[in-house]
């Protein structure tokens, strides 16, 4: 298992999210969404973190509020709220660049929201491709 350095995101006064990202100047993104009251201690967000590393693709993962080490109570949230945090969260970390979404179980319905948002932001199907191809 790779060693993570976690961080937390200030969303307002009452709630930080907890995330990890490495970024890779001038790279396309992985953005990694965990499922249902997980976390980000699992392998999978673990593997896509070593694959973007081993490829120099940059990568983004976090825990919904009420999920892991994020702050509030799991039963105040629900799938929007989760959402509108992953879109501040790319917003602020992935800025203007290609990304994709990988998403586990509800994260998989969380990342179909986050195309409502990002829908004109270029996609980076060709360069996962590329990096599929590589390994």
């Amino acid at each position: 298992m790779i060693m993570a350095n976690f961080r937390f995101h200030q969303i307002s006064n009452t709630k930080k999210i907890r995330y990890i990202s490495k970024i890779f100047k001038n790279s396309s993104f992985i953005v990694f969404l965990h499922g249902f009251m997980s976390d980000l201690e699992g392998k999978k967000p673990n593997a896509f973190l070593k694959f973007a590393k081993k490829n120099k693709v940059s990568f983004l993962a976090l825990e919904y509020s009420g999920h892991g080490k994020s702050s509030g109570k799991f039963v105040n949230g629900n799938i929007s709220k989760w959402s509108k945090e992953t879109s501040i969260l790319i917003r602020k970390y992935v800025k203007k660049k290609e990304f994709v979404l990988i998403g586990s179980s509800m994260g998989a319905w969380i990342s179909l929201n986050q195309f409502k948002i990002f829908k004109k932001q270029k996609a980076c199907e060709g360069k996962l491709r590329t990096v599929r191809n590589r390994s």
